[in-house]
């Protein structure tokens, strides 16, 4: 025990130098560096787009140009303003440049602004008739493709190299405390975001004369590998209920002129990412987040109404035939109506055209099987071709069901599965649909084994979280696609 603090400080000596090994081998370049290239690129582009906006404008018009300093003004304003708006948002950060969707969303709305600031110097300056509306115009139109391309090559450019591990962007020494062998794990991911590892301590907590001991061999071999090859930040990857452990290590490792993080665990991560309130007293954080916001909920149900009456003026003719052949085959009622559970588990009464002989609506219900005798000849095709389905458009504009959420499933199989999924009720803090994110990716239908119960719920779940309408529109028209050859329907 008396020689645990050299073994452990000779072992994270070993790793530090094998790391650092493996680090030297890929190119190095500083994210500040990219930062300011990108920037950089993106005023010089901006200045670019207005002075030859200006200038195509009136050469061809034949119109005499505005002052060329005036012009020259009016670009440099335009750029510094764009990449101030981009690095406020975060478009120069490693995030910022990866994500697509961010990229494309912080660029246009960045570029607008830049439009719109220009304006309004302009206006409290008096000069707006100085500008011309033409060229800005043209500039306003041309430039968002023009900066676009930039970004989207970049960003593909910094992927290809940080999947490989061939770009580091940062370095940093790791604290571990944790199970054995994960850490492995978490210097891959590391790595794949352009963060080299230069060292590893891993701390051990099995009681206070260990862990004291294992904290100060790590920090020793962590100065040591600063002195060997000084590196950016030092990250602690330690459960948050150590406490103990975490007062220590930061007390041993405030001897480092360096800046240190704290990584949330997976549990703590979770509460984390919500958004913050702020009291004046203490800070809040969201663990759990409305599904759609007030605003959201209105664009959803506007986005219901209007195609659901679209599609009931456009399919209204083909349901009528389907009620009379209904009709002549088994008689009437030509509707079935089952209750089912919606919006915060209230009960509503569904609709679909008869398709089966029986209309269980009780306390045990049987789902559809394959060859199921109780489905009837014309039912079959409407069952496949999920024609049963389309009254439940009255739902819709009823405001009982949406055209995109999670399926409503009978009250007996609801009660029954509430029981055995600990997630399962999350489902109905949204309208269920005559469609869903579970469908579409070929959990509908029977459901004999539990799992295949507990994947349509985690897809269900996803989408309340992940939605919007262009999700919503992407689900409509898959389920479109897929409305002749879907085989899971009986």
């Amino acid at each position: 025990m008396r020689h645990a603090p050299t073994q452990m400080r000779h072992a994270s000596t070993q790793a530090s130098r094998a790391f650092l090994k493996r680090s030297s081998e890929p190119l190095r370049l500083p994210m500040g560096a990219v930062c300011v290239f990108l920037a950089t690129a993106d005023f010089l582009l901006a200045e670019t787009i207005l002075l030859a906006s200006n200038e195509v404008y009136h050469r061809h018009l034949g119109v005499s140009p505005s002052d060329i300093w005036e012009t020259i003004y009016l670009s440099v304003t335009a750029g510094l303003v764009l990449v101030a708006f981009m690095a406020a948002r975060g478009a120069y950060t490693v995030s910022g440049i990866l994500d697509d969707h961010r990229v494309i969303k912080t660029l246009f709305t960045g570029w607008l602004f830049a439009f719109f600031a220009i304006l309004w110097i302009a206006f409290l300056t008096k000069t707006t008739s100085t500008f011309s509306r033409g060229s800005l115009t043209l500039a306003f139109a041309v430039g968002f493709p023009i900066l676009l391309p930039g970004h989207v090559a970049l960003a593909r450019v910094l992927k290809r190299l940080l999947a490989a591990e061939k770009l580091v962007l940062r370095t940093a020494y790791l604290f571990y405390a944790g199970v054995p062998g994960m850490e492995q794990g978490i210097i891959g991911k590391l790595g794949q975001q352009g963060i080299a590892v230069c060292g590893v301590s891993k701390i051990e907590n099995r009681n206070g004369t260990i862990a004291a001991q294992s904290v100060r061999a790590g920090v020793a071999a962590a100065q040591a590998a600063f002195r060997f090859d000084p590196y950016g930040a030092v990250y602690l990857f330690c459960p948050w209920d150590q406490r103990k452990l975490i007062k220590r290590t930061l007390e041993e490792m405030s001897r480092l002129p360096l800046p240190i993080y704290l990584f949330a665990d997976a549990f703590t991560d979770k509460i984390l990412a919500g958004c913050s309130l702020h009291t004046g007293w203490q800070r809040a954080f969201e663990v759990q987040r409305a599904p759609l916001r007030p605003a959201e909920r209105l664009l959803k149900r506007l986005f219901d109404v209007v195609l659901a009456s679209l599609l009931l003026l456009f399919l209204f003719p083909l349901m009528a035939v389907v009620a009379c052949a209904i009709a002549l085959e088994n008689g009437r009622p030509v509707l079935f109506q089952q209750t089912r559970r919606g919006f915060c588990g209230n009960p509503f009464n569904i609709y679909k055209f008869r398709s089966m002989t029986v209309q269980e609506n009780g306390k045990e219900i049987r789902q559809a099987q394959r060859n199921d005798r109780r489905v009837t000849r014309l039912g079959r095709i409407l069952r496949r071709s999920n024609i049963d389905e389309l009254p439940q458009l009255f739902n819709v504009l009823r405001g009982e069901m949406s055209l995109v959420g999670p399926r409503p499933h009978a009250v007996a199989h609801d009660d029954t599965y509430s029981k055995v999924i600990e997630s399962y009720a999350y489902r109905h803090r949204v309208k269920p649909g005559l469609t869903g994110w579970a469908q579409i990716n070929g959990f509908r239908g029977e459901t004999k084994e539990l799992w295949r119960m507990e994947k349509r719920v985690e897809h269900d779940l996803w989408y309340i979280k992940s939605w919007s309408v262009r999700l919503d529109l992407k689900i409509i028209w898959t389920t479109a696609l897929l409305l002749l050859s879907d085989r899971d329907v009986y």
